[in-house]
């Protein structure tokens, strides 16, 4: 089967725009990115698999979270990219996709497989903290209070809440059980 030249590309923002637009018109291939507002790709890979099973969708998203590469896959992901491939390698993932083939890259492939990272991402999302916000970290994954985290680091209960601040901004996360599952997800507690 060759592939045909590609008459258009629409862009939507969210997935209730793509399951309109499906509704009337042909699509081979489909792709989404798994953060889109008011239904994610997960959901949205799911609605297009049960209505539009001949429709391939391809996710192209910065999402390495094994639990989320897994979940795209179960509601019906022919295909997974990070955003940090090239432009040969999406080519390449849409080609395999339109002639019924899945498309994994090598990256996630080795995530799904073996449940972890590539080393060289955790090393740089751990670069970017301190030897005492890693210190502050590992203390609060084994469910040390502020106080006593400060008396274990010879610190003020304010520094302790500005490493704790600071970790959650620089990691991204909302809470404290974010953090936790941040130093779980990088072996820095047992």
């Amino acid at each position: 089967m060759q592939m045909k030249e590609v008459a258009s590309i629409n862009v939507f923002q969210r997935g209730n725009e793509v399951l309109n637009f499906l509704e009337t018109n042909s699509a081979d291939v489909v792709i989404s990115d798994l953060q889109m507002p008011e239904m994610n790709g997960i959901q949205l890979t799911a609605k297009i698999h049960e209505k539009f099973p001949n429709i391939k969708v391809l996710i192209l998203t910065i999402d390495d979270e094994p639990p989320k590469i897994r979940q795209a896959i179960s509601a019906g992901a022919s295909g997974y990219l990070l955003k940090d491939t090239d432009k040969t390698e999406l080519e390449e993932a849409i080609k395999k996709l339109h002639q019924g083939l899945p498309y994994y890259s090598e990256k996630v492939l080795k995530i799904i497989t073996t449940g972890e990272k590539d080393k060289s991402l955790i090393d740089k999302e751990l670069a970017q903290l301190s030897a005492r916000e890693i210190d502050v970290l590992k203390l609060i994954a084994q469910e040390y209070s502020t106080n006593e985290i400060a008396d274990l680091l010879f610190v003020s209960v304010n520094t302790v809440e500005s490493h704790r601040k600071s970790l959650m901004k620089k990691l991204d996360v909302k809470n404290v059980v974010g953090l936790i599952k941040f130093a779980m997800r990088h072996k820095l507690v047992e």
